[in-house]
């Protein structure tokens, strides 16, 4: 009787410390880039209007929501709330790229921490995979993981060169190649 009332009470604990287990409320992802101008390195961020997210089949925990997650992003619905932006963007470097394929992210290796982690993603842009570091973190109740990629390693050379030449004026002479992505959902 006694190891039933143990193994009872096991189990509960066991199905309680389940049920508040973190996920992700995934209708909510949102994925968004910050490129950099100007020996200052002024900020200019945006995100795509046509994103496909698909997440790991299991919900119970965030490593398990995200291992295997994909994004197939539309290079071409880019939006960075500027029509001239977007123009500049689309015509001066997505539709320059030498594969005019959808950007593809996939989130591998994710090693999840209390309220921090981490995650390798794979990114397919422009024919070539490149993979990015990224940390994640959790704040007031969102997940937002973080990361670098340099637009050079995707053999879209000639594409940046494009939009450095495009820009050179408003970005006064420096275009920098490096972007910072992002990645965020409410935890839930």
């Amino acid at each position: 009787m006694r190891k039933k009332i143990l193994s009872n009470i096991l189990a509960l604990s066991l199905l309680s410390s389940l049920s508040f287990a973190a996920t992700l409320d995934i209708d909510q992802a949102k994925t968004k880039w910050t490129a950099y101008k100007t020996s200052e390195k002024v900020a200019v961020s945006g995100t795509f209007n046509d994103i496909k997210y698909k997440f790991g089949k299991k919900q119970n925990s965030i490593a398990e929501i995200l291992e295997g997650a994909t994004a197939t992003i539309n290079p071409l619905s880019v939006n960075l709330n500027d029509e001239v932006k977007n123009t500049n963007v689309r015509e001066s470097f997505f539709a320059k790229f030498a594969k005019s394929d959808m950007i593809k992210v996939t989130f591998r290796n994710v090693i999840e921490g209390k309220d921090q982690g981490s995650i390798l993603a794979s990114v397919n842009m422009n024919g070539k995979t490149v993979k990015v570091p990224m940390q994640y973190s959790i704040k007031d109740g969102v997940l937002e993981a973080k990361g670098i990629l340099d637009i050079l390693e995707f053999g879209a050379k000639e594409a940046f060169k494009s939009l450095a030449t495009t820009c050179h004026d408003l970005h006064s002479g420096l275009t920098w190649s490096q972007v910072e992505i992002s990645f965020s959902a409410p935890v839930k």
